[in-house]
């Protein structure tokens, strides 16, 4: 638990940093739920930390509480969560993979500009959770890449089932236990020349002062593995006293050392880097500011989006103009919709990718528009929104959304409103680039005695668009209740 003081300039000051480790990583990964004990134990933590803030003082403050996604891998997390709830009468929200890569960005872009090589090179950034690790391609101190894999230290360990096994047998075991996943990652990243890794992540940075000189990041392939060797070689008890960590960190310590090892030499790196900062501070003084950089990563989520849509052969000049008439079709109607700035985000998302479906075929590309979407890696978008916009670009086209749809049904109401505004404004945008020329450079909108009002600038003769418009109009009349017209403004 952290506890910030934020100044009016956005700035944070900590007033209190508490933690306290529990077995939750053996549980979920040993067992598959939660055990009796470690939710009492849990309980007990948090009420700790409820008569600590009553210390402060500040008991009735607004508090927000979060749990990591791999919570949900135990099948008693429901009955782990109520049980908190009840006792401490805090509701827990899951932070999802959208949310932990913000996180993992933030971490990233403090090390870009901590470390200047970084702003020269090709750097893998590797954070290996207790369940998942992460890997950030920065190019030039540009983020270009991110992909997420089911190896995480708690994960490798608990399945292992191995604790009393120790030296170089253990290493090969866990070496063994990770191979697919780290050959997975070499094939993933094979065409790309990594210079320097970046490795962050709890154990690691507990171990940060044996693998660094005090207050440098840089170190090496071989110290890192010759650490690892003298790991293996100490029971848990032993690595406790010897490296000063706590007893639940004595166990996932080992695979973390020999995850990060196996990737740097799948890269065949001998260079590598450490943050010497508090993984679990650092990370929850960002969730303090949800709203953080919003601005940059807004922009490392546009530029994941076209990666994408050019990975799968999208016109993207096409694309792009969309995303521009998208743009101002939301601003000039915001009275209208009355949606959110992020959801201008999503809608930006959606006019970038809304063809790539035409990679598998032309025919129903928006169906395979929303599964090529729902499956693909899109930094910084969370699954949740990653489905509004896959379900947005499902409706681009002539379908209107359905309660009998896949997926659409599964919307909470709010959301299906959402995507159909959001889609209403994609398909008219579409239909005024019917041409793939880009010739609809700029408009303002009208709303007056039932009409709006498109006012095309700089175009002579708009029979191509208003040809266009009335089978992309449908969604948008039927929503607002409002004729739409072409008026050339030239």
């Amino acid at each position: 638990m952290i506890v910030i003081r934020i100044s009016k300039d956005g700035s944070g000051e900590c007033i209190d940093f508490l933690e306290k480790n529990i077995p939750l990583g053996r549980d979920i990964f040993g067992y598959g739920q939660i055990q009796p004990s470690t939710i009492e134990q849990a309980v007990k933590v948090m009420r700790g930390f409820q008569e600590s803030l009553n210390e402060l003082g500040i008991g009735d403050i607004p508090i927000r509480a979060v749990t990591t996604n791999t919570l949900y891998e135990a099948s008693n997390a429901e009955v782990f969560l109520n049980r908190l709830q009840i006792a401490c009468q805090w509701r827990f929200e899951p932070l999802d993979d959208g949310e932990m890569t913000r996180l993992v960005f933030l971490k990233t872009r403090r090390r870009l500009r901590d470390t200047p090589s970084m702003q020269k090179r090709n750097t893998i950034v590797a954070h290996v959770g207790p369940g998942n690790a992460r890997l950030i391609l920065s190019k030039k101190g540009r983020i270009v890449r991110y992909q997420s894999y089911r190896l995480g230290t708690h994960r490798c360990w608990e399945r292992l089932q191995a604790p009393d096994l120790t030296g170089e047998p253990i290493i090969r075991l866990i070496r063994e236990e990770i191979s697919g996943l780290i050959a997975q990652i070499h094939y993933d990243f094979r065409d790309e020349e990594i210079e320097d890794l970046v490795m962050i992540g709890t154990e690691i940075q507990m171990l940060a002062p044996y693998l660094s000189k005090p207050d440098k990041t840089k170190s090496r392939y071989h110290i890192l593995r010759q650490l690892t060797s003298n790991i293996a070689a100490l029971t848990e008890p032993e690595r406790v006293k010897k490296f000063n960590l706590d007893y639940q960190t004595a166990g996932s310590a080992l695979p973390a050392l020999v995850i990060n090892a196996a990737i740097a030499e799948s890269f065949e790196l001998t260079s590598l880097r450490v943050s010497p900062s508090d993984y679990e501070e650092g990370l929850l003084t960002d969730l303090a500011n949800p709203t953080r950089v919003h601005d940059e990563l807004k922009s490392q989520l546009l530029h994941s989006s076209k990666l994408i849509a050019k990975k799968f052969g999208a016109d993207m000049s096409h694309a792009r103009h969309v995303a521009h008439l998208t743009g101002r079709l939301f601003e000039e109607m915001r009275d209208l919709h009355q949606l959110s700035e992020h959801d201008a985000v999503l809608l930006e998302v959606a006019s970038i990718l809304h063809e790539v479906g035409n990679h598998i075929s032309s025919r129903s590309h928006e169906l395979h528009g929303l599964y090529v979407i729902r499956h693909s890696e899109i930094f910084g978008l969370s699954d949740p929104d990653r489905l509004l916009v896959a379900l947005i670009t499902r409706y681009h086209r002539n379908a209107t959304p359905q309660l009998s749809h896949p997926f659409y049904n599964k919307l909470s109401s709010d959301d299906r409103i959402r995507v159909a505004k959001l889609s209403a404004l994609l398909r008219v945008a579409d239909a005024l680039e019917r041409t793939h020329s880009q010739r609809v450079k700029n408009l303002t909108v009208t709303i007056a005695k039932g009409k709006a009002t498109l006012n095309l600038e700089g175009i002579v003769d708009a029979s191509a668009e208003r040809l266009a418009l009335p089978s992309k109009a449908n969604l948008f009349e039927n929503l607002y209740g409002l004729k739409l017209v072409l008026n050339e403004t030239s």
